[in-house]
């Protein structure tokens, strides 16, 4: 007589509930007190992790099988979580309450269907440089994923970068004591964007906003910097502003902060402008004369460096020479101040801004078309943010006393002189 064979059951994984009550069910203490990091775990294990979760649910709202209670368990339903950026399929347990006989919500559930980590999964991958059209190549695979279309992740992309252009235009900047202020345009989708980068006393960059317009105009220039002092940015001290040598971009400054304002003209732009009028056998030997000028320690030195190449530049190419001459001052400014090496190095150029643009580039680099000015700025701000969470502080930041009161002395300087031209 052969003997029957009995089916063995599958062993079921049962989550122990420390520290919670018995007859209570708390999924956010549960998910606080593992610690789940559910991007490291793959998708299938993390399925039935969560699988588990609201099982060990149902069994303590209705008790165990047979037992008594006053819910009962109503079957199952298809349904699905939400795992490491991938809807999973699974079956998910349903309750029905005896007395009114209405279904039970279960709470784990419903915590596993939220869409916050889904779309903080897709804008990290977006920032990565994942297009929406390749999303479903990045996501992990998993055989009983339901998958994400194009159209999805275009809502929920232009959700989480929404978020984040009104997190960088509305908050408060009452509380940074900013010294140094970095304006400069970058050109996008056909507009030009004027960004403000701020430096505070202790040398910590910040992000502070933007603004758009057709060209690098002065009036946009001067309604971005209005917006910030709306948004409580103090002008009434003394401020180093870097720039390139946009005439408008001067204007604006100048007529804005009058006396407050001491510009600094971006060394390195100043050079590439005097070498574009330049044949290219001499582009070379006057880039070298130029740098060697600017890294003297000494503003007289340097001046007087730079007027020999002028000197030099009037018998090569007189357009290369007034190029030179025009604004040489201003790039002098912080040899003229007095800066230590480190921190006249790190105030020497736009480098400060035009590192942020760069990240820009990575974010934006798969944008084939922009269809409004509202997807530029969402863009624009997702990557101003993202390059802002990599700031250092700047070298020589332990010297920023020495250029807050060369600034006032420079202040003093132009007020005093404002005084003698209006006498």
């Amino acid at each position: 007589m052969r003997k029957s064979k009995i089916a063995k059951q599958p062993e079921q994984v049962k989550v122990v509930l420390n520290g919670v009550p018995e007859g209570e069910y708390d999924i956010d203490t549960i998910l606080t007190s593992l610690k789940l990091d559910f991007k490291a775990f793959n998708i299938t294990m993390m399925g039935v992790l969560m699988k588990s979760i609201m099982d060990s649910e149902v069994e303590q709202l209705a008790g165990a099988h047979h037992e008594r209670t006053a819910a009962h368990r109503w079957s199952s339903a298809p349904g699905y979580v939400l795992a490491g950026g991938t809807k999973l399929k699974i079956e998910h347990p349903r309750l029905r309450d005896k007395a009114t006989k209405k279904e039970i919500k279960i709470t784990s559930y419903k915590k596993f269907q939220e869409d916050g980590p889904l779309c903080e999964s897709i804008l990290n991958r977006m920032i990565s440089g994942v297009s929406a059209r390749k999303y479903e190549r990045t996501v992990e695979q998993c055989a009983k994923s339901y998958g994400i279309k194009k159209s999805t992740i275009s809502r929920r992309v232009i959700k989480a970068t929404a978020e984040r252009l009104k997190e960088l235009m509305e908050r408060s900047l009452e509380h940074l004591d900013i010294r140094v202020l970095a304006i400069d345009g970058v050109h996008i989708g056909g507009t030009a964007q004027i960004v403000a980068i701020g430096i505070d006393f202790a040398g910590k960059k910040h992000v502070l906003g933007f603004r758009q317009g057709a060209t690098e105009n002065a009036a946009v220039t001067q309604e971005l910097i209005k917006e910030l002092t709306e948004r409580g940015l103090d002008t009434s001290h003394p401020m180093l502003v870097l720039m390139d040598g946009s005439k408008a971009l001067h204007g604006a400054v100048k007529k804005f902060f009058d006396t407050n304002g001491v510009i600094q003209r971006c060394q390195l732009h100043k050079l590439r402008n005097v070498c574009e009028h330049l044949p290219k056998k001499y582009q070379g030997h006057f880039a070298r004369k130029m740098k060697a000028a600017y890294a003297m320690k000494t503003y007289t030195d340097a001046k007087e460096a730079l007027i020999k190449i002028v000197m030099e530049l009037d018998r090569l190419n007189e357009s290369a020479a007034n190029s030179l001459r025009e604004g040489l001052e201003e790039t002098l400014t912080v040899h003229r101040l007095g800066l230590p090496d480190v921190l006249r190095k790190s105030f020497s150029s736009t480098n400060i801004i035009e590192s942020t643009f760069s990240v820009g580039r990575d974010v934006m680099h798969n944008v084939k078309r922009w269809s409004t000015n509202d997807q530029v700025h969402r863009y624009l701000a997702t990557s101003l943010l993202e390059a802002e969470k990599h700031f250092r502080k700047i070298r020589g930041h332990r010297s920023m006393s020495v250029l807050v009161a060369a600034l006032d002395q420079e202040m003093v300087k132009n007020n005093f002189a404002s005084q003698i031209k209006v006498a």
